[in-house]
Formats: structure tokens, sequence, C-alpha cells
């Protein structure tokens, strides 16, 4: 016969997973958080045109502006790492620019944008004309996961391109291959925003018709079960965000609790275990949710629990210390 005190039991942790459920907008699928772009370019091949050039320079504002028509949140490299880095280095190689990116806090980076610039001139065999190769590759990836988010590149070759005006000096050389790059960059940049867009599409906009009301949240009866680490299906349209979640010196059973608040947060995607020992363990958790709705539902979680923590963040990493009053024997 189910008691009193137990009826009260399962209601309030059912009352707690739902608060944790719907702590973002329910009844409806997500976009993924929107993320910040980084424009970089890789020039550590000598055969690619440097950062330090004027055929660099317009790529990559023809690149930034197709990111930006999407409606994406572009920030100037040089804007955001002069103060951890030397902005005017040239000829760097994927490692640094990536590192650079993981380094900017303010604002945080998400994904960068790499593109590399390939432009030679050749004389033609059969007549005194000065032909242009120009061959541009660019790729995104999740700075924090390292997860490739796509490729694509333009390359064209003598027959393709204007060659260069008789009697053309290096000036009117960069101005005419600036020019062609532009328009192929222009090229690279709508191919990859669409393809970013497809993997964070945009937020859904409001309810026209109000006499339409959104599905009813289902609130569970019971703890989800924690099995397996999969959880139930991600919600997400769109991309999710990688964070890493540390807790100390909590108790096994409530490491499990706080287990079954993570995949019932709106917006979960996936988790793994890093690291677990008695009174640590550490987690790999994916969402589409920004750092700040979900540091709220740790904080939620905690108050809930009926626990004081310690929470902290730095980046995309959350750590939560329990705070333990020592016990009397």
């Amino acid at each position: 016969m189910t008691t009193w005190s137990t009826l009260l039991k399962t209601a309030a942790t059912a009352l707690a997973i739902g608060l944790a459920v719907m702590s973002l907008p329910g009844g409806k699928v997500l976009a993924g958080e929107q993320p910040n772009l980084l424009v970089v370019g890789e020039d550590a091949d000598e055969d690619t045109v440097p950062r330090n050039s004027r055929v660099f320079n317009r790529v990559l504002q023809a690149i930034q502006s197709e990111m930006g028509q999407l409606g994406f949140r572009v920030y100037d490299e040089t804007a955001v790492s002069m103060g951890i880095t030397n902005p005017g280095r040239i000829r760097r190689v994927d490692a640094e620019v990536i590192s650079v990116a993981q380094r900017v806090q303010t604002p945080p980076i998400d994904a960068i944008v790499i593109f590399q610039i390939y432009a030679s001139v050749q004389r033609n065999n059969y007549a005194d004309i000065m032909d242009l190769n120009i061959r541009i590759p660019g790729r995104m990836l999740q700075v924090q996961t390292g997860l490739g988010l796509g490729n694509f590149e333009v390359a064209y070759g003598p027959r393709d391109l204007p060659p260069l005006p008789p009697n053309c000096n290096r000036e009117c050389a960069l101005e005419h291959i600036g020019g062609q790059a532009k328009q192929i960059a222009h090229d690279v940049g709508a191919v990859l925003a669409q393809k970013l867009a497809a993997l964070s599409p945009a937020r859904p906009g409001p309810i026209t018709n109000p006499a339409v009301e959104p599905a009813p949240v289902v609130v569970p009866t019971a703890p989800a079960p924690i099995a397996t680490p999969a959880g139930p299906p991600s919600d997400c349209t769109g991309m999710t965000t990688a964070y890493t979640i540390v807790l100390r010196g909590f108790e096994s059973q409530e490491v499990m609790r706080i287990q079954e608040y993570l995949t019932a947060f709106k917006g979960y995607d996936h988790y793994r275990p890093i690291r677990s020992q008695m009174r640590y363990a550490e987690y790999w958790y994916e969402s589409c949710i920004d750092s700040a709705r979900l540091e709220r539902n740790l904080h939620m979680t905690m108050e809930q629990m009926g626990l004081q923590a310690r929470i902290s963040m730095r980046a995309n990493r959350f750590e939560l210390d329990k705070i333990a009053a020592p016990q009397t024997r």
C-alpha cells in the first residue's frame, strides 16, 4: 500500500524534474544557440597569399560579408585578439589560429572559418598573355570540440579568369588579382554560410495565430532512467555547444540525481563521463542552450535538491563544489 509520505516524495521529484524540463519555453523544438564566428586566414604555406596583403583583406571581408548576410555574428580577429597575441603575425599554421580562437573570452568564439588563398600568374605558351590561377578553400570548425562543420573550395584556371591587362605592373596586378579573388571569396563564403545555416537554423518566429496554442509540457511522473547516458532524443534542430561539467564532493546518490536533471534539461543532446572517482565526476555535456541558461539550470538543480554548492564557470567549463558542514561523531 502506498503511503502518504511516498506519494509526497514522488510528487516532489516529478515537480523538480518538471521545473528543469520547463526551464526553457516548452512545447516546441529548439533552435541551437547561434555561434559567434571568427573568420581567419591560414597562410603558413609559402604559396598562399599572406595576411598582410590587400588581396587577403578583400577575400577576408567578402567571406565575413556572406556570413553576416545570413545573420551570424562575425567578429573581427584583430579587435578580439589584440589583447592576447600580436595580430600582425603572418605565416601562421592552423594550430595557431585555432589556439587564438580558443583563448578569446570576450566574446567567446564558438566556430571559426579558416580560408587560404592560392594565386599565381603564368605566361601563355602561344601568346604574350599573362593568365591567372586562383583557388580559395575554406573550412569551418567548432572551436571547443574541433568538430568539422563543413568545407568548400572554388578554383579557376587560366581559361576561366580574365588575364592581366597588357603592360600590367605590380600595382595593376594586385588590384586585378584582388578583384577576381574577391568574387571567388563571395562564392566560398556563401556556400559555407549555407552549410552553417543548415546546422544552426534561425530561431523560430513568434506564433502568428493566437488561437493555436503550443503543445502542453508533459511532466514526468518518475525520475528518468539512467541505465545509459544516451538520454531522451535531442529537441535541438541546430548547432549544439559542448560543456565540461565537474562535480566535487557529492555523494554517489547525489551524482545520480544530478545526472537525471542534466538529461531532463530542455536542449540536452548527450553526455559522456570523462572521469569518475569517489568524490569527483567529470562529464562532457552537449546542449543547444547557452551558458547562461545552463548556469541557471544548475543553480535550480542545487536548490531543488536542497544542496549548497559553489558553481564557477570558465569558458565552457562548469565546476560544482559541494558545500557541506562537517559531521559530528
